[in-house]
């Protein structure tokens, strides 16, 4: 084609300059030897080389490109087009050093120019500022890494409830890889009774609501089911229409458990708070009590006295002043005495003197002495002791003092014309002292506390009747010091009350048999010492203070038992395993195992008669509080340190059965 044919061509050189030039890619023209024809604006802006200057200079000097991490020069592609005739691309990471010196990462391809005859008469390089789509990239690459290493399961859904995507914290959290769960529905986590979820879920999703911090339970690969808390929002489109969900759940397992505790923390220390304050008012109640029931008998007590040393009282009235002084001092005598009693309970003092005796005459004793008082308020004391019961091991006025405040505390809460019934009786292996009244009777929320010390029904200011609150709860510490028990029971206010005390009969006295009503003589007669009581039992004790295990050894080996005794619970349970003892003694404060550690462990064997070993708590612990731990830890009786030898010889005795009769 001639040139004025060319220039009467649609696609003339002018055309293709104006055609390049307003593309938005950079474009530049080579001849045949690699030096620039031509640059569009977009190229002169990227490189900082105008036309003009850059027409006729070789390529490599306008179009300097070098690799973004190494900085090494990449090959011209223009002269790999020239070389191969085929079209050539950047590779990745190339840099465009501009005229200023700046950087800008481009791509590009290279094509070859050819004439009509096919021959390459220049190439053509067209690139593009690619900075924007990097960041883009870098952008969604970060935010795929920070996805990647949540520990939240973050996952991707439809609105038809198809999983589109599923991160590392939800393969860690539902035990699905992202190939067994992406495409599957979401259902597959939801438990079946809570399926409805999910449509609650995408209906508030359509409308363009977030659901955020919703708890809830989600079902794993292996079945088990989680807390879980969920934060869902939708996915919109370019054209804004909702498309899918993210959703991101978080396994609150350790969370819930940790509130668990913190609820169970707070609760006990509600409930401590609460006793705490419940002993400091009863403390309260009691001060005041002791106060009121010391100073009432002295105020008639000094008025009494100055009127008599004033003279002013003669004949039949001096000598019911001095009654009246004599009652009211017996009364304070009784009162201090409890107090004493509970100090001693308290500290582990109250010390035992036993003998074998019989129980009608202890029991006849405190009733002489009560039957006057009985009579004058009108109640009928009736009695029903039975005669050969047997003898125990027991302190007599202690044991007075048990039947005479069961039997004074009856009176005193039964109002004339009722009656009060004191019975004597063998059970089995026991005597029971039963005290019955038709009195006051015990309300079933107090009947829980009626052995507790300071512990009254009615301790108000209006109360009808006096005493500090302290004689049932003496009474059940000298019961159980006994080897005993004693419980109460009462069918309501007014119903009255029954009160029974059962105490071990000695070994060594047998129940009278229905063939044989009458014993010989020489079974009637009571043992005269404990000296053999012990004879024949196996004891193991427990003590890590040298003193006191040679003493232990001593002691038993003299009440003829075969004992032995350790300093360390492991060296117990080491002889537990080859020696079964029948009773077990043990100390409770002790290095490394104490006695409850070792309890525990003892009832925790698998052999019957070792697990329900006799055990006796020997420690100088000697609170209510203490009692009663070493009671649930599973002993069968807590003995405060110092301990009368005859004492903890008639509980070691009691526990193995010495003193239990044969029916």
């Amino acid at each position: 084609m001639d040139k004025q044919s060319a220039s009467r061509s649609p696609f003339s050189q002018e055309w293709w300059r104006a055609t390049l030039s307003s593309i938005g890619d950079a474009v530049m023209v080579t001849d045949a030897q690699g030096r620039v024809a031509f640059m569009n604006p977009a190229a002169q802006s990227l490189t900082g080389w105008p036309q003009e200057e850059a027409e006729g200079q070789p390529l490599e000097e306008v179009f300097v490109i070098v690799n973004e991490e190494t900085r090494a020069t990449v090959d011209n592609p223009v002269a790999k087009v020239m070389q191969t005739g085929y079209v050539v691309g950047l590779a990745n990471h190339t840099v465009l050093i501009t005229r200023g010196g700046g950087d800008i990462p481009i791509d590009d391809s290279a094509a070859p120019v050819r004439d009509e005859s096919g021959e390459m008469i220049g190439v053509v390089l067209i690139f593009r500022d690619i900075t924007e789509r990097r960041r883009t990239e870098a952008a969604q690459a970060y935010l795929a890494a920070i996805i990647d290493s949540s520990d939240d399961a973050i996952v991707g859904k439809t609105l038809e409830s198809r999983i589109t995507s599923w991160n590392k914290g939800a393969e860690a959290i539902f035990g699905y890889t992202a190939e067994e769960a992406v495409g599957k529905p979401i259902h597959l986590l939801i438990p079946p009774e809570l399926q409805d979820e999910e449509e609650r879920i995408l209906e508030r999703l359509k409308r363009g609501e977030r659901v955020e911090h919703y708890e809830t339970v989600r079902v794993k690969k292996d079945g088990q089911h989680i807390p879980v808390s969920l934060t869902i929002s939708p996915i919109k489109g370019r054209s804004g229409r909702i498309i899918g969900a993210s959703k991101i759940a978080r396994d609150i397992t350790e969370r819930r458990q940790l509130e668990k505790l913190r609820d169970e923390l707070l609760a006990r220390e509600q409930a401590a708070r609460k006793q705490a304050e419940e002993a400091s008012r009863l403390k309260d109640e009691f001060l005041s009590i002791v106060s009121h029931e010391l100073r009432t008998p002295l105020n008639s007590m000094l008025g009494w006295v100055h009127m008599l040393r004033g003279g002013q009282l003669e004949g039949a009235v001096a000598g019911r002043a001095l009654e009246t002084i004599e009652r009211n001092g017996k009364a304070q005598a009784r009162l201090i005495e409890d107090l004493l009693d509970i100090s001693r309970i308290i500290t582990g003092r109250l010390r035992l003197e036993l003998h074998p005796i019989t129980l009608p005459s202890v029991i006849e004793a405190a009733i002489n002495v009560l039957r006057p008082t009985a009579e004058a308020k009108g109640v009928q004391l009736s009695t029903r002791l039975e005669a050969n019961v047997g003898p125990v091991a027991g302190d007599a006025d202690r044991l007075q003092q048990v039947v005479w405040n069961l039997i004074s505390n009856a009176i005193k809460f039964t109002p004339a014309g009722g009656r009060v019934e004191v019975a004597l009786n063998r059970v089995g292996a026991h005597v029971e002292i039963a005290v019955r009244d038709t009195g006051q009777g015990i309300s079933a929320e107090f009947l829980p506390y009626v052995f507790e010390r300071f512990r009254q029904a009615d301790s108000s200011s209006t109360r009808m009747h006096g005493g500090l609150g302290l004689g049932l709860a003496i009474t059940r510490n000298l019961v159980e010091l006994h080897g005993g028990t004693i419980r109460a029971e009462s069918a309501g206010e007014g119903q009255g009350a029954n009160f029974t005390v059962s105490l071990p009969v000695l070994a060594d006295e047998r129940a009278p048999q229905k063939e044989e009503p009458q014993a010989s003589a020489a079974e009637e007669t009571p043992p005269s010492s404990l000296d053999a009581i012990l004879s024949g039992l196996r004891i193991l004790a427990v003590d890590d203070e040298p003193d006191t295990r040679e003493m232990l050894a001593c002691l038993l080996a003299q009440y003829g038992a075969e004992a032995k005794v350790v300093e360390s619970a492991p060296e117990a349970l080491e002889v537990m395993n080859t020696w079964q003892p029948d009773v077990l003694v043990c100390d409770i404060s002790m290095p490394g195992e104490d006695g409850y550690a070792l309890i525990r462990q003892v009832r925790a064997l698998e052999e019957e008669p070792r697990r329900k070993t006799p055990a006796v708590a020997l420690t100088a612990h000697a609170r209510a509080e203490d009692r009663m731990r070493a009671l649930t830890a599973g002993y069968q009786i807590h003995v405060p340190k110092p301990v009368e030898a005859a004492e903890l010889v008639t509980v070691i005795a009691s526990l193995a059965g010495r003193f239990v009769g044969e029916e």
